[in-house]
């Protein structure tokens, strides 16, 4: 009887050794690598990744855990009103050859992959997605998690949502037959990378119901003439001057003030002295009859009806009223020179209240629906 070659025994020792090491992985023995079971996802510390039969290389592993990570990021609504609304899609990722039949079902993000999940049929890698996302407790406040589950061998994608996250199931399904084609070609992490910018790309595309920023429900305040921004890009300026207001006033108004004045110091000088004398004899004064000395002359007389009479004209001409006035516009108009002068506007707009929901959302962008969907989640076969 011929002895069979020894190569045979080898070769059949190696396949009992690589069946043995098969893991026919479910929810219940899956590492969890956002808690201590980082190591047995081949990774050196918490992630959102888990890849216990080391199906993608280092590096494809650690690209996607940081794609994972700014799934967060990139769907936080800062400008929400509240913690939940503010807070970003979380995601895990389970990856392995095959998934057997699990339990019940389960946006924080986890993905898991594996060549096998047990039985390998769609409703077990659906299963243990669904218990992976209960079990993993991601997002217990928000309930905004998703839990992605790969599996090579079965040739199974399945993506498990929590009830508020702004992508439902049908929609993870279209994701994932957009990127067939890369799973087929063994492309995982090209069509892992893709579905996910496809989800924060369509949450994004969610937001709607914000309000333009129209600038009111508040009073605007008025502007304020030493903006500091403004005199440290351009210097210190001197507040605009009204040149034409001023041009008038010396060209115009004051020589006719002066002309009028020597006019009637000139031609009236004469008329100042005999008024004041006949003021004395209409007025009762003493006038001394017959041969009796007559009344002594005063000096002052002539002067203080000039004083008197320059007043009057003055005032008749309303010469302080003018200039009071133009001071007045110059005052007024200091600052139409371009940012000098008065800080309080001429016309300053009415208080307008806040309009309703402009208090939680000042920047008037919209928001993705915040609604509560259950669904199983969505994905396929390839």
């Amino acid at each position: 009887m011929q002895k069979a070659p020894p190569w045979i025994f080898i070769w059949t020792l190696i396949c009992l050794i690589s069946l043995a090491k098969t893991v026919d992985w479910d929810a219940n023995n899956f590492p969890n690598p956002t808690a201590t079971g980082f190591r047995e996802c081949n990774m050196k510390m918490s992630a959102s990744i888990c890849d216990p039969d080391g199906i993608l290389s280092e590096s494809q592993r650690y690209r996607l855990n940081h794609e994972l990570n700014q799934l967060e990021a990139r769907t936080r609504q800062d400008h929400a009103g509240n913690f939940c609304e503010k807070k970003g899609i979380t995601g895990a990722m389970a990856i392995a050859k095959h998934f057997r039949d699990g339990s019940e079902a389960g946006i924080t993000g986890a993905m898991a992959i594996a060549k096998h999940f047990k039985d390998g049929s769609e409703a077990s890698v659906k299963a243990a997605a669904n218990e992976m996302l209960r079990k993993w407790d991601l997002d217990r406040q928000c309930r905004k998690a998703v839990v992605i589950v790969l599996a090579t061998e079965d040739k199974k994608f399945w993506v498990a949502r929590g009830d508020k996250v702004p992508i439902y199931g049908d929609e993870f399904t279209e994701l994932f037959n957009a990127q067939k084609s890369y799973f087929k070609e063994g492309n995982y992490d090209v069509g892992m990378q893709n579905i996910l910018q496809g989800t924060w790309e369509k949450a994004l595309s969610k937001q709607t119901g914000g309000r333009p920023d129209s600038g009111r429900g508040k009073p605007q305040p008025p502007p304020f003439s030493d903006d500091t921004g403004r005199k440290e890009k351009e210097g210190m300026k001197m507040p605009g001057i009204p040149w034409g207001w001023i041009a008038l006033l010396l060209l115009v108004v004051i020589p006719i003030v002066l002309c009028c004045c020597c006019i009637y110091c000139c031609c009236c000088r004469g008329r100042g002295g005999a008024s004041g004398r006949t003021d004395d004899a209409e007025g009762g004064g003493p006038m001394m009859g017959g041969g009796g000395p007559g009344p002594m002359p005063s000096g002052g007389g002539g002067g203080g009806g000039r004083s008197a009479g320059l007043g009057g004209f003055l005032g008749g001409m309303g010469g302080s009223a003018a200039m009071n006035g133009i001071m007045g516009l110059i005052r007024n108009r200091g600052g139409g020179g371009g940012g000098g002068g008065s800080s309080i506007p001429m016309n300053p707009p009415p208080y307008s209240p806040p309009a309703p929901g402009e208090g939680n959302n000042p920047t008037g962008k919209g928001l993705y629906p915040s609604v509560s969907v259950k669904d199983e989640g969505g994905g396929g076969s390839w």
